[in-house]
């Protein structure tokens, strides 16, 4: 039988594009689809890319993008103009052929005038098997379902699309539901059911073939009505999809890939921009220093060096901020600490680190914070959440404005509040204040800061069981609320009694192991600063080791990054020897990590302090360890 005779009984249009021309050209059907007259050569691709809705152009370029890329069949439904002038929906198909070098030379295909079914249900009821003839051609498996009967055909492409093979019958209801996804089943089961209602429709799942490999197939079906309309025959066809889906995914994978670069390149760009203010300070003021040291006056060095700790306090505050903000969320919030924490001693802590910068824009205090209330909590992540609170007010407050601290208990909760008469934030920067690196709009754009502050604050408060949210009006201050669990029947700790000096006193000697000259030279200043101490310094490990044998000092610090052995293989050693094993060791090392931190107290060290050094810290160390005498 001549093909195209099937084709037209079949209801298929066939075409094809020739690559090298451009010339688009059709069967009888197409072109009395299109409205166009039978051109031997074919007919210019324009004239049929015009007839297509403007909607489905984008659709149509990707579909021939990805089957001259892949040279497997592709899918795409569009909407055309016909003949009559109204739009006439089509499924098509296409496939490239190539040249004998494989070049693409034609991309040819198939399409369904789907909008016709009703008018072609005689045709298709004598015509399955052609569909299926054309079908095969570019990987379409064609079924038939007798809805009398029930009886169910499927053609061998079928059983392919699932990677098994052919077999007489049609699989049954359970092992066409077996061989779909299990994230699918539920879906595809109700399908499977509607498929006795006789219902049309397209679709798409996934099959598990018996390689264990997942593919996406498209599944469409129409019905063959008698001459009362009442539905006799079902038909459809599968196609494979997987590689569109795999398409789709490694676009999006692209497109969040690109989203992540972006955001890491915006994180180091303003990480960049605000370690380098005080860097730039730090730098210039230390080279004045150096070059106008003979006639500086006293007072000009000291203001000097003054700015130099200034920038240097926020370089390291920069550090902790974004440490913090990168730690980890616990697990569950039990894990973080909770004690009974007095809110009226943690704010008397926090305020001398602001007094300074509250009395240069001379704002008025307004607390009414109870003594006694207690709140559970850590206290040392509540110091840093009220330190940042306020921070902010004073930014971003008045000259001459006012800051108010409250407290009170409601109910189980402790109601912790830091309002300020400042600048405010509208509705939609109130939704966003807790973001990483969110700022304020223009209004606060000569405001120092990077944007964490109140990020961590929202961290350090969950990890302590508690919330905290912004009330907040352009022009009229802001009030930010911490809630906390409130303390029931707890009381405050007795203070542990302080620890007696160590035994070892007749040995007032401080060693220090570490290989950074400049890092050994500020702590023998320091040591030198305490009377009754001798310092001594060794520059690696080895050295140290034995000179902690030889001198038994009361007190050993050590660097973690020595050359010869780390600094816990240091603390093994000491604690090894008898002669060494009960003298104090403190971990001195620019890892600032908690991760850090942690391992090393484990491993039994006396404390751990991060470079730059802290000190205060290391001043009331030494008094402790060390009396007046040096005894």
């Amino acid at each position: 039988m001549d093909p195209r005779l099937i084709n037209d009984l079949a209801g298929v249009i066939t075409w094809q594009l020739d690559l090298d021309t451009g010339l688009l050209s059709t069967d009888q059907q197409g072109y009395h689809l299109l409205g166009l007259p039978t051109q031997t050569d074919g007919w210019a691709v324009h004239e049929f890319t015009n007839r297509v809705h403007p909607d489905d152009l984008l659709a149509l370029r990707e579909a021939n993008a990805l089957s001259l890329a892949t040279h497997g069949p592709v899918d795409v439904t569009l909407r055309v103009r016909g003949e009559d002038g109204h739009w006439v929906h089509l499924l098509t198909r296409r496939i490239v052929q190539g040249n004998e070098q494989g070049r693409p030379r034609i991309l040819q295909g198939i399409a369904f005038n789907v909008t016709q079914q009703q008018r072609l249900a005689s045709e298709l009821k004598t015509a399955s098997d052609r569909i299926a003839l054309a079908a095969r051609g570019v990987g379409m498996g064609t079924w038939v379902r007798d809805i009398a009967t029930g009886a169910h055909q499927w053609d061998a492409q079928m059983w392919a699309l699932r990677g098994r093979p052919p077999r007489p019958e049609a699989p049954n209801y359970e092992e066409m539901l077996a061989w779909v996804h299990p994230d699918d089943r539920l879906w595809a089961e109700r399908r499977l059911q509607d498929s006795v209602t006789a219902r049309e429709g397209q679709h798409e799942f996934r099959v598990v073939w018996p390689d264990g490999s997942v593919h996406w197939l498209a599944s469409r079906r129409l019905v063959v009505r008698d001459d009362q309309g009442l539905p006799i025959q079902q038909m459809g066809v599968n196609w494979d999809v997987t590689d569109a889906h795999r398409a789709l995914e490694e676009r999006h994978a692209r497109e969040l890939a690109q989203r992540e670069s972006e955001a890491k390149s915006e994180l180091l760009a303003r990480l960049s921009h605000e370690l380098r203010t005080p860097l730039n300070a730090i730098l210039g003021f230390t080279q004045l220093l150096l070059a106008d040291h003979d006639r500086m006056a006293a007072v000009e060095r000291q203001k000097q060096l003054q700015q130099i700790e200034h920038a240097g306090v926020h370089l390291l505050s920069l550090i902790n901020d974004v440490l913090e903000l990168a730690q980890p969320q616990p697990a569950s919030v039990s894990q973080a600490p909770q004690t009974p924490v007095d809110l009226s001693e943690v704010l008397a802590s926090a305020r001398p680190m602001v007094e300074a910068q509250a009395a240069q824009k001379q704002i008025d205090w307004r607390v009414d914070v109870p003594a006694g209330l207690l709140a559970r909590g850590d206290p040392v992540r509540l110091r840093q959440v009220l330190i940042n609170l306020l921070t902010n007010a004073i930014k971003y407050n008045r000259d001459g404005g006012w800051v108010a601290v409250r407290a009170h208990q409601e109910g189980r909760e402790v109601l912790l509040s830091v309002s300020d008469s400042g600048i405010g934030m509208p509705a939609e920067a109130q939704s966003q204040a807790f973001e990483p690196f969110h700022r304020l709009p223009a209004s606060a754009a000569d405001v120092d800061g990077v944007g964490i502050g109140l990020a961590i604050v929202k961290t350090l408060v969950g990890r302590m069981g508690g919330e905290i949210r912004v009330h907040s009006q352009p022009g009229q201050g802001s009030t930010f609320e911490v809630r906390l669990p409130a303390v029931q029947d707890d009381v405050l700790p007795e203070p542990a009694p302080a620890a007696p000096p160590p035994a070892q006193a007749e040995l007032p000697c401080l060693l220090y192991i570490e290989d950074n000259p400049v890092n050994m030279t500020i702590v023998a200043e320091l040591v030198a600063r305490q009377p009754g101490v001798r310092f001594v310094g060794a520059p690696d490990a080895l050295s140290g080791l034995r000179l902690a044998r030889e001198l038994r000092p009361r007190l050993i610090l050590t660097d973690m990054q020595l050359p010869d052995l780390h600094g816990s293989e240091v603390l093994q050693r000491l604690r090894a020897d008898p002669q060494t094993r009960d003298i104090p060791c403190i971990a001195l090392s620019a890892n600032a990590l908690p991760s850090d931190i942690e391992a090393a107290l484990a491993q039994g060290f006396s404390a751990y302090w991060t470079k730059p050094l802290d000190f205060s810290a290391f001043r009331q160390t030494l008094g402790a360890l060390f009396d007046a005498s040096g005894r």
